[in-house]
């Protein structure tokens, strides 16, 4: 008793328990919130539609635009449709070449192309990838029977033309067909194609994996330095304390890639992109994450552990690598423009299944915003804050006191 009596007299005591209860709620009101309605907001997600047939395959352009529940964007270009697909843009392309009238009439089987990008979160992926199989089912209900209508029509004039009796002829031709009607077959077949495509399975899950050890990591490097500032604050100027604790998270920002690479590595997750261009990217987005965790510590001291659990929270949800943004509602589709994992996850689906290096230039634009923004906080509440000063018993040395 005497040990839980000592402990509760200790502010840190309350702190860790407060956390822990922390955690819990802010996980569950922040997902919870976060994924509310999702299923609803499927319409979001974007498909390209593109036809260079201009007989039956304007048909099935309608009937795709009728039945689908998604943003369709109309393409005349294959190469800007590809281009848009390639920059996740769009989640899939719909593609109807020029031949797919003249294969259905004669009598071959059509072909509709689908291209889905990879480099998605897993979620848009599969249901992309149902979406073209139900497609193609859909169509080829439609179609075939106009083409069973077409087919008897087509027999029936040329029949008509025959020298035999009206009477025999009549009954010959009903035979026929209710032998055609009754033929079921599939006259329109799929090729999907998946884009920036990567075998091994735990690669979908390097970004997720990335953002969570990041931010994790910075969040307990920033506390822990906190902790060591507050023993040293007295001894150095709040200057020189600010700018020690920026060079320290540069040094590890720039360094921590090369476990990142080598860890990769070492699990057989190739990389689309060059050693450079992955280390520099890690680098800026685990800086930006140090900045941010750090703002929120310089501001709120220790209570600041408080915002970054929210803000590790938001980012896992908002981040694009379980659920795509389309897919969430608006506050929170505006709230990941703020955050650094939102572009972390970005980057790292160009790194791991390729795509737009355009992309990643602009992810590293935004973290650079984002580290400016949040080191400028900082330096400004640290220029505000007034510099503690020592009390005269502190001047006093032991040989005095005598």
């Amino acid at each position: 008793m005497k040990g839980l009596q000592a402990l509760f007299k200790i502010r840190e005591t309350y702190i860790g328990i407060v956390i822990t209860t922390a955690f819990q709620v802010i996980f569950f009101s922040i997902w919870m919130t976060a994924y509310d309605g999702v299923n609803d907001r499927t319409g979001n997600l974007k498909i390209g539609l593109i036809s260079e047939d201009t007989g039956m395959g304007q048909q099935v352009v309608n009937e795709i635009k009728g039945k689908l529940p998604f943003t369709i964007e109309n393409y005349t270009s294959l190469n800007k449709a590809e281009q848009a697909l390639n920059q996740r843009d769009v989640h899939m392309i719909i593609h109807i070449p020029s031949d797919f009238t003249s294969q259905l009439k004669a009598g071959k089987e059509a072909e509709i192309i689908y291209s889905i990008n990879q480099a998605n979160a897993s979620i848009a992926k599969n249901m992309m990838d149902g979406v073209a199989k139900q497609v193609t089912e859909e169509i080829n209900h439609k179609i075939y029977p106009i083409q069973q209508g077409k087919t008897i029509e087509a027999f029936s004039q040329k029949f008509s033309q025959l020298p035999m009796e009206q009477n025999t002829a009549q009954q010959i031709n009903e035979a026929v067909a209710t032998t055609i009607m009754s033929v079921k077959d599939h006259t329109i077949g799929s090729t999907i194609i998946k884009t920036n495509n990567v075998e091994e399975f735990a690669a979908n899950f390097v970004p997720l994996m990335v953002i969570i050890s990041s931010f994790v990591g910075a969040m307990v490097m920033i506390m822990q330095h906190q902790q060591a500032a507050q023993i040293v604050q007295d001894k150095v100027s709040k200057w020189q304390l600010f700018l020690a604790r920026q060079l320290i998270n540069i040094g590890v920002a720039f360094a921590l890639p090369l476990l990142t690479i080598g860890l990769m590595h070492l699990f057989n997750i190739s990389s689309q992109v060059n050693f450079l261009t992955v280390y520099l990217f890690q680098a800026l987005m685990f800086w930006a994450f140090l900045c941010l965790a750090q703002a929120f510590i310089i501001i709120f001291g220790n209570l600041g552990m408080i915002f970054n659990i929210c803000a590790l929270s938001i980012q896992l949800v908002t981040s694009g690598a379980l659920v795509p943004q389309a897919m969430l509602s608006d506050f929170y589709n505006k709230l990941a423009t703020l955050l650094p994992a939102t572009y972390g996850a970005d980057g790292y689906f160009t790194i791991i299944f390729g795509g737009s290096t355009d992309n990643l230039m602009s992810n590293c634009s935004s973290l650079g915003i984002i580290i400016a923004v949040t080191l400028a906080i900082s330096a400004t509440v640290t220029a505000l804050r007034k510099t503690k000063v020592k009390s005269e018993s502190e001047h006093i040395s032991p040989a005095t006191v005598q």
